[in-house]
């Protein structure tokens, strides 16, 4: 009801959002955004309209408001133009890095190790929450024991350099569903690095492992980017992020489960790619027998 309500006071347009953000309106596809920080998301954008050049494609552009301002209480309106997408094309330019500071490998570490800590703690509040079902209790528990192979690969990169650094790009802050206008929004970027964007592909179903393969063959990408690419598919930001924010219902829980299939064989896949190049530690653990 905010959103809707900002959207007719800002813009004139009296419509329902969906609970997506997207909505039709005159014949066009638009998208309203709460945004949680509005530089970090103008810094996004500028590299964004870059790739829309880069890919021939106008995408999302920002509608201005009644005085004549691109955000309105930290939201932004968004409207789309459709056009002939080449994927291809895309993939080429969205994995190439952006002259940016590099991103330090210990920085990530670091964080990484302070959002297990955190989701730990929330087992407490899940255990009481779901007193009946310890299914979610077991699900925590063991995306911990995940990301801590995932802090295991980290530490090989560190290894051989402490203080090894990856290239940014723009990549999806999450999985997305397989609609070309789902991923031209800018909202669902953020900068990171080439193998998180590469990882979310994969996760929403949009690279296979082949194609993967074929891009680290044709494509540049650097010892630790590659040993990273292994640390990245490990690491369950997604899951953990919906239990940070107090998302996760039954069902979400059911379709993790669902999941574990897949996802064992995604692990598995991508060990045998990534280690054709570069030599990972053995997480010898990660087999039918153990896991949940």
């Amino acid at each position: 009801m905010i959103m809707s309500h900002i959207l007719k006071m800002y813009y004139g347009i009296d419509v329902d959002i969906n609970e997506n953000g997207y909505f039709q309106y005159q014949g066009k596809l638009y998208y309203f955004a709460y945004l949680k920080n509005v530089q970090e998301f103008l810094n996004v954008y500028h590299y964004y309209r870059y790739l829309m050049h880069q890919c021939h494609l106008t995408g999302f552009q920002l509608v201005k408001n009644h005085n004549q301002d691109i955000i309105s209480q930290n939201c932004a309106l968004f409207i789309y133009q459709s056009a002939s997408f080449d994927y291809p094309l895309y993939l080429q330019n969205i994995l190439l890095p952006m002259p940016l500071p590099k991103i330090k490998v210990i920085d990530i570490k670091e964080r990484w190790i302070q959002k297990i800590d955190c989701v730990r703690e929330k087992v407490r509040e899940y255990a009481y929450s779901f007193k009946h079902d310890q299914d979610i209790i077991s699900l925590i528990y063991y995306y911990c024991g995940i990301a801590e192979n995932s802090i295991n690969v980290l530490n090989e990169i560190l290894s051989i350099d402490s203080k090894a650094t990856l290239s940014l790009s723009l990549a999806l802050i999450h999985t997305i569903d397989n609609h070309v206008y789902e991923l031209l929004n800018p909202c669902m970027y953020c900068i990171s690095t080439r193998p998180r964007q590469i990882v979310y592909l994969l996760r929403s179903h949009l690279l296979s492992y082949e194609d993967i393969q074929k891009l680290l063959e044709n494509q540049y990408y650097d010892v630790y980017e590659m040993i990273y690419l292994y640390a990245r598919v490990l690491y369950p930001s997604h899951f953990f992020d919906e239990i940070l924010c107090s998302k996760l219902s039954s069902s979400d829980v059911e379709n993790y489960y669902l999941y574990l299939d897949e996802e064992r064989q995604m692990y598995e896949e991508m060990m045998k790619i990534v280690s054709f190049y570069v030599r990972l530690p053995k997480i010898s653990w990660i087999n039918g027998e153990n896991m949940v």
